[in-house]
């Protein structure tokens, strides 16, 4: 998702080691389509060329609080109203002090004072500044403000200790950044997201699992988080981070994902999306089979994570369900949404170039009363539409 696009955003650029980072920090949001426009502080070009920065933005940066533009508009003015959110990244320890205290000494923070509009700060500094309690209460003042923080990491740096204080990687700045302009559409709404495959243990050395990546249940839980829902993901085993603001369990079993979709009811949206073996072993031997004991493996179903929340006397206010098939799609998957009780089934034939192995999806939309086919798709994509489906859903209700 890209909720950055055609977003106006001011960046200020404060003088530190950090200020570098800033010309990657404007890249990766030209990618993201956003229109900058950028402050520098004056002592930036102690540690940038201002060429490198103008030349990357493909126009001048602003420096100088008295200048006035074609129009005679008072810069600082213009700037401070015609965006839509203000980041300062790299905010150094004098320039966070200067926004608690509300100084006005230069463009950058007479901007920031004439302006109405979200502000969102990216500090980096040295480790002892960043725990001195002076920078501390600095930055109490500006959150009770409703100034977003992105904190620091932990990390070597450039003075050479290690600590707290390194300015939050730019991907996650980025990451950071699309979150805050994101629709918060499904806030006070709870969902549950199962994705990737269970693991069905047999001895100490082998499993029943499938080709599952996790992708798509991952692709959605990030979705509806991203649309304000408090988002629970559980999770088979995979190599996939959830964004931030998703709470991933992680699970092996088909018993284990049962265990938790049922204890985190009650809530409105659960979409099993996980791969969880129809059948697992009915006694999980202690020691490793030998290969002429094989038939004394004796197989169990797992009870049915998706049934089981449906029929449940706690069951969501919306139940979607996933059908992989290899043939009869849609006859199949009509059978499963009367079967499995479920309110929407989400249909997808397993080839070599969709669903499990694939970042696409080719999906068939089933309700109680209609089939809807989607094109081809990115998994991502596919959540997306998905999510809006869920915010339409709960508009009407």
């Amino acid at each position: 998702m890209n909720f950055l696009k055609k977003k106006k955003i001011l960046l200020v650029v404060t003088g530190g080691i950090a200020s570098y980072k800033s010309l990657d920090l404007i890249r990766r949001l030209q990618e993201k389509e956003v229109d900058i426009e950028c402050i520098l502080t004056k002592n930036v070009e102690k540690f940038v060329n201002i060429l490198s920065f103008e030349s990357l933005l493909g126009k001048k940066t602003h420096s100088n609080l008295f200048s006035l533009d074609e129009e005679n508009n008072m810069s600082h003015i213009k700037l401070a109203n015609n965006c839509d959110a203000i980041l300062i990244a790299p905010c150094t320890a004098n320039f966070l002090s200067k926004m608690a205290n509300g100084s006005a000494d230069d463009l950058a923070t007479n901007v920031l004072l004439a302006s109405n509009k979200l502000k969102i700060i990216a500090p980096a500094m040295n480790s002892l500044m960043w725990t001195n309690k002076i920078v501390k209460n600095n930055l109490t003042c500006l959150k009770k403000l409703d100034v977003h923080v992105l904190s620091p990491q932990t990390g070597k740096l450039a003075c050479g200790t290690k600590g707290s204080g390194k300015l939050m990687e730019i991907s996650e700045i980025v990451d950071e950044l699309d979150f805050i302009f994101s629709p918060k559409i499904l806030n006070g709404l709870k969902a549950v997201v199962t994705a990737g495959p269970s693991l069905e243990k047999i001895d100490p050395v082998r499993f029943i699992s499938n080709f599952s990546t996790g992708l798509q249940g991952y692709e959605i839980a990030n979705s509806l988080a991203a649309f304000g829902a408090k988002t629970i993901l559980i999770s088979g085993p995979t190599n996939i981070e959830a964004a931030k603001n998703v709470e991933v369990v992680e699970v092996l079993s088909g018993k284990e994902f049962l265990q938790h979709s049922i204890g985190n009811l009650p809530c409105d949206i659960f979409i099993s999306v996980a791969a969880i073996s129809d059948w697992r072993i009915k006694k999980t031997q202690r020691n490793k089979i030998k290969k002429n004991n094989i038939n004394n493996i004796e197989f169990a179903l797992n009870d049915d994570v998706l049934k089981n929340v449906s029929s449940h006397r706690r069951k969501p206010k919306l139940v979607i369900g996933f059908s992989a098939e290899t043939n009869n799609l849609l006859k199949n998957t009509k059978k499963k949404l009367i079967e499995k009780g479920c309110d929407w089934i989400l249909a997808n034939e397993v080839t070599d170039d969709n669903a499990f192995l694939s970042d696409k999806n080719k999906i068939y939309f089933f309700d109680k009363k209609k089939v809807y086919e989607w094109p081809k798709m990115k998994k991502r994509i596919v959540a997306l539409k998905l999510t809006k489906k869920i915010v339409s859903f709960f508009k009407k209700k």
